[in-house]
């Protein structure tokens, strides 16, 4: 029982303290999507001009969220989305959602996390694999 408890605890720890790390605002500096063995960087090529994710740090307890606000420049102006967020499987998995009635989850692997560097990995249904890079 005791150990169970230990390893709760530093799966918590891991959650919050990728928690801690994303607070504040993110700027990609690549966006790529790679599909049927093409792979784009949609920032590179002009398709998308900027993509900014900013995280409010919470404190994190079982299913709850925290505030994210993710905002894509286009040509065509900004689009600008307020989901919520929560980090899961010992600080590895970004989950997004609408709101807290949605049942839609977006999951990221978090292939990377520093002080300054943040990697995502998404991969859908269809096998698109979208990978962001982002700095702070």
């Amino acid at each position: 029982m005791i150990a169970a408890i230990a390893l709760l605890a530093v799966a918590c720890n891991k959650n919050q303290s990728a928690v801690k790390k994303l607070d504040g605002t993110w700027t990609a500096t690549e966006y790529k999507v790679s599909d049927d063995g093409v792979t784009v960087d949609w920032l590179a090529e002009g398709f998308i001009n900027s993509v900014t994710m900013s995280f409010e740090a919470c404190k994190l307890k079982d299913d709850e969220f925290c505030n994210v606000t993710t905002t894509i420049n286009t040509d065509f102006g900004d689009a600008t989305e307020a989901d919520i967020y929560r980090v899961s499987n010992d600080g590895t998995t970004l989950e997004v959602k609408d709101d807290l009635s949605s049942t839609t989850i977006n999951s990221s692997e978090i292939v990377d996390l520093s002080g300054s560097y943040l990697e995502l990995k998404q991969t859908d249904d269809d096998g698109v694999v979208t990978v962001i890079k982002m700095e702070k």
